[in-house]
């Protein structure tokens, strides 16, 4: 739920990235801090478990300016992508202004993939929240993989539809900050919207 400052002409936005464990949500953020200037992010938080996966989530809050001249601070988070973390991942879509669900093209990690957006869409349900209440932006990570899923197939698969949908290469950058900007847009128009 957007947070509105008025004294400060600021408008605090939640945006979560959600999908399988290894499928690319945390290089997201990792990418947007390393190019994101200092002086428009804020500090870039992760709890990881020791062998490096995220145990509870990431975060990273950058300022953005809009087109009315209100700030907008967005907040963005991971999920915990495994099994075990299911509460984890419902907590942190509460209050969600904008989704990204992030899947992987590695045809091993298509029943991952659809594990995973079963798991939005009933953490979803759970928070009170359909399909369409809330922004849903998809980034078809690891487009640079040999074998991948192709486009078209994981977008079926995947039941985008006419959603929004952006191929990635989050390692190199590739769709991350167009997948940022849609999201942002979708969930700044549905803000204004409801203003």
């Amino acid at each position: 739920m957007a947070l509105f400052h008025l004294d400060d002409r600021q408008v605090h936005l939640k945006i979560v990235y959600y999908g399988p464990g290894f499928g690319g949500k945390t290089t997201n953020l990792q990418y947007l801090h390393g190019r994101v200037p200092p002086r428009l992010r804020g500090r870039w938080i992760a709890l990881k478990t020791p062998d490096e996966r995220t145990l509870y989530f990431d975060f990273l809050p950058l300022d953005l300016a809009t087109p009315s001249g209100v700030r907008a601070r967005i907040h963005l988070y991971t999920v915990p992508g495994q099994t075990r973390f299911c509460r984890s991942r419902r907590l942190l879509l509460r209050d969600a202004d904008g989704i990204v669900f992030v899947a992987d093209s590695h045809p091993g990690r298509s029943a991952a993939n659809l594990e995973s957006l079963e798991d939005l869409h009933r953490n979803l349900l759970e928070e009170g929240q359909g399909d369409g209440d809330i922004p849903l932006v998809f980034q078809l990570n690891k487009r640079d993989l040999d074998p991948r899923i192709a486009a078209d197939d994981l977008r079926r698969s995947l039941g985008i539809g006419d959603r929004p949908c952006h191929e990635a290469v989050a390692s190199r950058g590739e769709g991350v900050v167009e997948t940022l900007k849609t999201a942002t847009k979708l969930v700044l128009h549905r803000v204004h919207e409801r203003c």
